[in-house]
């Protein structure tokens, strides 16, 4: 039962951060909004707890690192360096991994 409200917690920060929809959110996690619901409402399957605990570690860094305020804009935002994608597509495609790069380049040229 504790589990399953970290879980729910990690799922509505995660969403909150990035300012995502249900839809995005669902998106993100390759799940359609109906299987989001039901995670919602019986957990999160074991397979994809992995993912889940990922994306919302990587929600956490950019709340840190960047002004809340504008993540749900930067998140958006295609960039070169990510082959002309946003890092809501990159995350979609390939996971919270190339996020990671992508930070330490911004961040490494930042000063």
């Amino acid at each position: 039962m504790l589990r399953r409200a970290v879980e729910l917690e990690e799922i509505a920060q995660t969403q909150a951060i990035l300012g995502l929809t249900q839809g995005e959110l669902a998106e993100l996690f390759g799940v359609s909004q109906h299987s989001l619901a039901a995670w919602r409402a019986s957990g999160i399957p074991a397979s994809r707890r992995p993912t889940v605990e990922r994306l919302y570690e990587l929600a956490l860094v950019l709340k840190i690192e960047l002004k809340p305020s504008r993540i749900p804009q930067i998140v958006r935002t295609r960039d070169a360096w990510l082959g002309d994608r946003s890092m809501l597509d990159v995350i979609r495609d390939e996971g919270v991994g190339p996020i990671y790069g992508y930070l330490a380049h911004l961040f490494g040229n930042a000063g």
